[in-house]
């Protein structure tokens, strides 16, 4: 089963943007940071383009920046801009299950995952991206 790191890609990748005015982000620099393939740094970044977030100018003198204050930017709607499906999955029943409980356990998590997204992304709009480079800006001066 494999890791979805893509929230945390789009969260990294935006604080570094943050931080384009004292230091040179490209897809590479931040790919070297996240430990990932610049590649799916771009990747992510289409997506914060798409959502609204961040702009990118292409050429010699490109470069993306935020296109609000990391203050004005909440964790919420950096998941929204990279998260397509439920964060919790559940698998579907197989054809011609004839377990009671199989038959209906789906139906049932669903309703509890998706309650449970509900509140994370109601928890994550009232976190900003600066909140997270407060943060991590903190941990370095320790």
């Amino acid at each position: 089963m494999s890791v979805n790191t893509r929230f945390a890609v789009a969260v990294h990748s935006a604080g570094m943007i943050a931080f384009g005015e004292r230091m040179v982000v490209t897809s590479e620099n931040i790919a070297k940071s996240v430990g990932t393939n610049p590649v799916v740094v771009r990747r992510v970044c289409g997506m914060l383009v798409r959502a609204g977030l961040i702009t990118v100018r292409k050429g010699q003198n490109g470069g993306a920046l935020l296109t609000r204050p990391p203050s004005q930017i909440t964790l919420g709607e950096i998941y929204r801009a990279v998260e397509t499906g439920p964060a919790l999955q559940v698998p579907e029943s197989r054809e011609g299950c004839s377990c009671p409980v199989g038959k209906i356990v789906g139906g049932v998590l669903r309703k509890f995952f998706c309650r449970a997204e509900d509140g994370m992304l109601q928890r994550l709009d009232r976190m900003k991206l600066a909140d997270v480079i407060d943060a991590v800006l903190e941990e370095k001066q320790q």
